[in-house]
């Protein structure tokens, strides 16, 4: 166990500088303190993804068990995928939002870790499909927040600052549109995965609470979607909408404690 919370313990603080590295860039616009940043964060993911596995492999299971493990799992798929995309894309001024957001799910995953290898066995093959689906449509709908977040506040810098003032506040956001996109269809194969697969067999649990956020989730973000193709709800409302739609969301995707009873038919 000492090995495992070194591992935790080295990504989280690599975390911590990587974000003061890119708030730093986000200010200066230094290449080599982006670089550092990118560096302490791949860093970090690498110790964390690390830990994480050899808590698996050690308790034999599925190492999300609590909704700190689940809200630590949406971190790491966060800075994974943003890690994998910064090689193939121009965007510069994502990194801070994505680590900041990384390191709150972080702080308080760290903060409930269990003193031991605490893991659940894996009884079906649907029951971990859907439950990666979870993190993975958690973790693009943080990541799409992150990075409407970011280009409307340099936007928003660059306007006052008249630094580049041809940049418009409504920055048109399709990275964002298409990560929500994904995360849909990954929370409606999960979805459809905990409705009528698990169920079918007899594998299902009490998840009917659950089941019914992400359903009500899913279509607001539909809406949400369809409402992004007028030019009023681009920049502020089409960000205000993806933040607090994650914040509202996360409670389910993590299946706190109120989730566990069944609905009342």
């Amino acid at each position: 166990m000492v090995i495992l919370t070194a591992w935790w313990g080295m990504g989280y603080a690599a975390l911590m500088v990587a974000t003061i590295a890119y708030g730093w860039y986000s200010i200066r616009s230094q290449k080599t303190v982006r670089l550092t940043g990118h560096v302490l964060a791949a860093t970090s993911t690498w110790m964390l993804w690390t830990g994480l596995l050899r808590r698996a492999t050690k308790g034999h299971g599925w190492p999300f068990v609590s909704p700190a493990d689940r809200a630590t799992g949406i971190a790491l798929l966060m800075l994974l995928m943003y890690l994998g995309w910064e090689l193939f894309s121009r965007e510069r001024d994502t990194g801070f939002t994505v680590s900041s957001i990384a390191l709150v799910l972080l702080s308080y995953g760290l903060s409930q870790y269990a003193g031991a290898t605490v893991t659940d066995p894996i009884t079906s093959v649907g029951m971990l499909l859907g439950a990666s689906l979870n993190l993975c449509g958690g973790s693009l709908l943080a990541l799409a927040a992150a990075v409407s977040l970011a280009r409307l506040m340099h936007a928003r810098y660059a306007l006052v600052s008249s630094v580049r003032p041809e940049l418009p506040l409504e920055t048109g956001d399709q990275m964002s549109e298409t990560l929500v996109r994904g995360a849909l269809f990954s929370l409606a194969i999960s979805l459809a995965i905990d409705t009528w697969w698990l169920q079918k067999v007899g594998l299902g649990s009490s998840n009917d609470a659950q089941q019914a956020g992400i359903a009500v989730a899913w279509m607001v973000y539909f809406v949400a979607l369809r409402l992004r193709t007028t030019p009023r709800w681009r920049g502020w409302p089409w960000t205000a909408i993806l933040a607090v739609g994650f914040i509202c969301i996360l409670p389910i995707l993590i299946k706190v404690p109120w989730l566990e009873t069944t609905l009342p038919i």
